[in-house]
């Protein structure tokens, strides 16, 4: 199992260098399978004149699926409180 960065050759656009970043997972438990899962975590860009910088991406899906998980599991065990008490 092993977690990577990776970036993309840069495209040019205006002087602009701009080039993805992603996160990429590899579950390789055999030589002839495994899973490899990527999502993208930023952008590079490279002004004509300056320094680098870095524009991450927030995955508000992810964000708000992770909230509904968590509201799920905080009202279940709050029922689960209620309910014994009774």
């Amino acid at each position: 199992m092993a977690l990577q960065k990776t970036s993309r050759p840069a495209v040019k656009w205006h002087g602009y260098e701009i080039s993805p970043v992603a996160q990429v997972l590899r579950l390789t438990p055999f030589p002839q399978s495994g899973l490899i899962w990527n999502r993208p975590i930023g952008v590079r860009v490279q002004p004509p004149q300056g320094a680098p910088q870095y524009l991450p991406i927030y995955d508000l899906t992810r964000i708000i699926q992770i909230g509904i998980v968590t509201g799920g599991l905080l009202l279940f065990f709050l029922l689960n409180v209620i309910y014994k008490r009774s």
